[in-house]
């Protein structure tokens, strides 16, 4: 609980330096309830999510940087190698840096290096599992600005450097990302998931669908993650709407998980959440 009363002071504290300064930054909480549906007879968990986003363009549009840092505090308490019920916690921080070449006035060349902490698990923790995954992924990106809209095409080579579980190989792919963003609001965005070192013998991991639309203030989106083996590991459906006020977004969104697993069922995960952009 310490942790996350630190991390919401942090938060508040970095949000109002970037109000007096201008810095670009997002604050935002999010509280969402996994599993409420009760699927496979497991239990729910809620959880609450404080978050701070930093995106700015430097060099006259040249340099992109993002960074992102969320905290998850559970209210469903799990068991720790102890044995002791603890309540789960665990902070997710990802940072890119793009460099963006032109190439006349229609075309850009994008050169970006991304580093994500998927999870650096605070509790519960376990002796036979490492408390974080890191994902270093390199990758270049082609946008063509038409008429109609942009179209881009990206490569990228994510390397999983540390996997949850101990002394588990490096993990190399390789994502095919293929997009149009339209001049009248419409977004479609696919992204073809492979593995390459160490194969697997298949080395599919699956495909992943963005339809987006914007009017005005209103922002709607589905996602659809399609897995290599559906029937293992299940394909999941993500609509989510959000709504802009002045600085303020609101959103909301319901993931449904294990869509065709054999002999499974449906879990459902619904999430309200609010942004305030500086």
């Amino acid at each position: 609980m310490k942790k996350f009363l630190f991390f919401f002071l942090v938060l508040i504290l970095v949000a109002g330096f970037a109000a007096a300064q201008d810095l670009g930054l997002t604050a935002g909480l999010e509280f969402g309830i996994g599993n409420v549906n009760k699927a496979n007879d497991d239990d729910m968990y809620p959880y609450l999510m404080p978050m701070v986003i930093y995106e700015n363009a430097f060099l006259d549009g040249a340099l992109d940087l993002y960074a992102e840092l969320d905290y998850t505090f559970g209210f469903t308490k799990a068991i720790n190698e102890d044995g002791d019920e603890v309540l789960p916690q665990s902070l997710y921080f990802d940072f890119m840096l793009g460099y963006n070449l032109s190439l006349g006035s229609a075309s850009t060349l994008s050169f970006i290096l991304e580093n994500e902490f998927d999870e650096l698990i605070f509790s519960p923790r376990y002796k036979e599992s490492n408390n974080l995954t890191g994902i270093f992924t390199p990758a270049v990106k082609f946008n063509q600005e038409f008429g109609f809209g942009d179209l881009y095409a990206k490569i990228g080579v994510p390397i999983t450097y540390v996997q949850y579980y101990k002394d588990a190989d490096a993990v190399i792919g390789l994502d095919f990302t293929a997009g149009w963003n339209s001049a009248f609001g419409l977004g479609v965005e696919t992204i073809f998931y492979t593995q390459i070192a160490p194969s697997d013998g298949a080395g599919y991991l699956g495909l992943e669908a963005i339809v987006s639309y914007e009017t005005g203030s209103l922002y709607f989106e589905l996602d659809t993650c399609v897995p290599g083996k559906i029937s293992e590991e299940g394909l999941t459906i993500t609509p989510e709407v959000d709504y802009t006020f002045g600085n303020f977004t609101f959103y909301a969104f319901f993931e449904f998980a294990g869509m065709g697993i054999d002999g499974g069922k449906v879990s459902i995960t619904p999430a309200l959440g609010v942004k305030y952009s500086f």
